[in-house]
């Protein structure tokens, strides 16, 4: 029984050592890569590796303009000459800055639905992307109004929309203070 045990004891021991000696080769071939060390064939890091590359203004939908219905002429507001409703849904964005030129790629996404006086046919959506200063601001460094073409058609009398809208402006080095607004715009 002794003998078993003072193996035992011995195997134990080996264990340890080689493991120990294992994470001595490992931090001898060169050290922590994220701290400045490299290893051979390997990429070296560093924090700048792991920053964002570009500003990306939030994109908010403003409020009120959300939603859009179109009703046929001279029943504005009367519920059963609804043609179309129209919906934002999906906002997206991906920018990249070249020099002083901020780039954007704007999405935006919804769904069209045929009203009681509504049917199958194309309706025009009225899509404005403005880019303005959250704080500090005298108007809008860009404002456009995009002509967005829908078709509903039968069964259901509704379609889904996507569009992605390119936009470039130049902006201060250190401007970090913008945000994309989008929204219907009926022009009322």
């Amino acid at each position: 029984m002794r003998f078993s045990f003072r193996l035992l004891a011995v195997g134990r021991q080996t264990v340890l050592i080689l493991a120990a000696a294992g994470l001595a080769a490992c931090s001898a071939s060169g050290g922590s890569l994220l701290s400045g060390g490299s290893a051979v064939g390997k990429k070296q890091y560093t924090l700048q590796d792991f920053a964002k590359s570009s500003y990306c203004p939030p994109v908010q939908i403003r409020g009120g303009t959300e939603a859009m219905t179109i009703y046929e002429r001279g029943h504005d507001n009367e519920p059963a000459y609804v043609r179309q409703q129209a919906s934002i849904s999906r906002t997206a964005r991906e920018c990249s800055m070249t020099g002083n030129t901020l780039s954007v790629k704007v999405g935006i996404g919804g769904r069209v639905v045929a009203g009681p006086k509504g049917g199958a046919g194309t309706v025009t959506l009225p899509l404005r992307i403005a880019i303005t200063k959250q704080v500090g601001g005298n108007g809008p460094l860009y404002s456009n109004l995009f002509k967005v073409p829908v078709t509903v058609s039968a069964p259901d009398y509704s379609a889904n929309y996507e569009q992605v809208f390119p936009v470039s402006l130049d902006i201060a080095p250190d401007d970090r203070n913008l945000i994309i607004y989008v929204g219907f715009d009926e022009g009322k």
